[in-house]
Parts: C-alpha cells; sequence; structure tokens
C-alpha cells in the first residue's frame, strides 16, 4: 500500500463503538501495512501511533484501539497538510519558471 493523500477508508469505518463488532485481526493487519507505508516515506509520528494501535489490537483493548483511531487521524490530517503546502509550493515554484530535482 502505498502512502496516500486520501484517509484510508478503514480508519474511518473499521471501528465502531460496539466491542462484538471489532475485528482486531483485521484492525491489526490495517495497521501493520500502514506503519509500513509511513516508515518509508520517514513520517515518524503517524508509525508510533501505528506502533501503539497494534499492540492495543494485540491486547485486544477495544478503548485504547479507538484512542489510537483517533490520534491516528490527527497525525495523519497534519502530514496531509503538511504534503499539500509542500506540493502547491513546488507548482508555483515551476510556475514561476524554476525546476524542482527529481529524486530517484
Amino acid at each position: 500500500m502505498a502512502w496516500s493523500l486520501d484517509l484510508p477508508f478503514w480508519i474511518l469505518h473499521t471501528f465502531s463503538r460496539d466491542r462484538q463488532v471489532m475485528d482486531f485481526k483485521k484492525v491489526d493487519a490495517h495497521v501493520h501495512q500502514f506503519k509500513g507505508s509511513s516508515a518509508s516515506i520517514g513520517v515518524q509520528r503517524v508509525k508510533n501511533v501505528c506502533m501503539a494501535f497494534r499492540n492495543y489490537c494485540e491486547e485486544m483493548d477495544h478503548e485504547g484501539c479507538l484512542t489510537c483511531q483517533q490520534q491516528l487521524k490527527q497525525e495523519y490530517f497534519l502530514v496531509k497538510n503538511k504534503l499539500e503546502t509542500l506540493f502547491k509550493l513546488e507548482q508555483q515554484i515551476v510556475a514561476a519558471g524554476g525546476s524542482i530535482p527529481m529524486m530517484w
């Protein structure tokens, strides 16, 4: 899974306040994948929340998972806003005749 500026569907819709509905293994798999994607682009705070989230999944701690869900949303939107600002600055540089070095 590549890191995307779109909020992953599962962050909003996999969780429920109803303890009978939460599939901890499914949640853990999604969080693990998102943690890897976050680590690959250097988003340390998102990665750290994912690590705590996975621990709560292993413990089957419903309230801990819900808390991490909220923290993950907050961290996600912070990163998204910063990346959007960066992309806008790049567009302005290019529009003004400048260039953006490509890293491969």
